[in-house]
């Protein structure tokens, strides 16, 4: 082999290196099953089984590479809606967070993510199954009962480096950040911050927001959640305990699924047991889109919402 053979070898191998991909290393953990997780290439066919995270990818810049999404709260944000029309919708299963475990099949998919429910063994097949197959199991640690808004940071850091796009990662953080700073400069010296309630469902009990990233979006907002020590995202909790907290603000949060919004509203101001608090009596009940409260890219855009609710300003 002569020396020019041998220089130009060297030299391509040289660059193959600088573009190799490094292993990345993280914990997958949906509360349930737990386990290390080891990227080796950076995903292609990427598939989200919930709404924040189809938007999450889309803010990234990700929608060639994604090949199915499923299961929306609401419509999609209008920056975002071109790039997911284009993007096959996965046909559904029968449970709430479910998808045809067929169709996900099919889009011979190597990265997924959803709700915590939405990996399943009769969906997407077990945790350890997606492995086996070579599918990058991804669960948001925004999701986690301990949860902060930091936590979508990391994630969108953490999404930057296994889809190889870390500067677009970074833009988008810097803009979060920037939006939620724009409220916190107004609230850091408030005082006397209004006791909040966020009621998702439940008639006979009622299911509310608790501890985790729904709590710190409150706080950032300038309230405090009454069930901040709940030790999980959300939880049943009885009418006479809410009285008893007898909240100042009673966000009510609406997607598609189940009752509206506006019906929700209706039980709350008819409920005899809540007629005595301040929340009732004063008429500060609000709607948010749950999509709002989970962990992506609205989160920085809900801060304000509350903010507004919170102290007046609500459109």
């Amino acid at each position: 082999m002569n020396l020019k053979k041998i220089i130009i070898g060297g030299l391509i191998l040289g660059s193959l290196n600088v573009f190799a991909y490094e292993p990345i290393k993280y914990t997958f953990d949906d509360g349930v099953y737990k386990k290390e997780i080891t990227v080796t290439k950076s995903p292609q066919r990427a598939v989200t089984l919930a709404q924040f995270m189809t938007e999450t990818l889309l803010a990234l810049g990700l929608e060639d590479k994604m090949t199915g999404t499923a299961l929306l709260n609401e419509e999609i944000l209008p920056e975002y809606k071109e790039a997911y029309d284009k993007i096959p919708e996965l046909q559904l299963g029968e449970g709430q967070h479910s998808i045809s475990k067929e169709s996900f099949i099919a889009t011979e998919v190597d990265f997924v993510s959803g709700w915590e429910q939405s990996i399943a063994e009769e969906t997407t097949g077990s945790l350890d199954e997606l492995v086996e197959r070579g599918i990058v199991p991804f669960i948001s640690s925004g999701l986690a009962p301990d949860a902060t808004i930091e936590s979508v940071y990391s994630d969108f850091i953490l999404l930057g480096r296994i889809f190889e796009v870390p500067e677009r990662a970074e833009k988008v953080i810097a803009k979060m950040k920037a939006e939620v700073k724009s409220v916190t400069d107004k609230t850091k010296n408030i005082e006397n911050k209004p006791r909040v309630l966020i009621y998702d469902s439940g008639e006979g009990e009622a299911f509310v927001g608790g501890s985790g990233l729904p709590n710190n979006l409150i706080e950032l907002a300038g309230g405090e959640n009454i069930y901040k020590d709940l030790g999980q995202d959300y939880a049943t909790v009885s009418f006479e305990d809410i009285v008893q907290k007898n909240p100042e603000i009673i966000v009510v949060t609406e997607y598609y699924s189940g009752i509206t919004g506006d019906e929700k509203i209706k039980f709350l101001k008819n409920s005899p047991a809540l007629k005595d608090i301040d929340a009732i009596k004063n008429n500060r009940i609000y709607k948010i889109g749950l999509i709002d409260l989970a962990p992506g890219i609205r989160n920085s855009r809900a801060v304000e919402k509350l903010y507004n609710m919170f102290y007046g300003n609500e459109n």
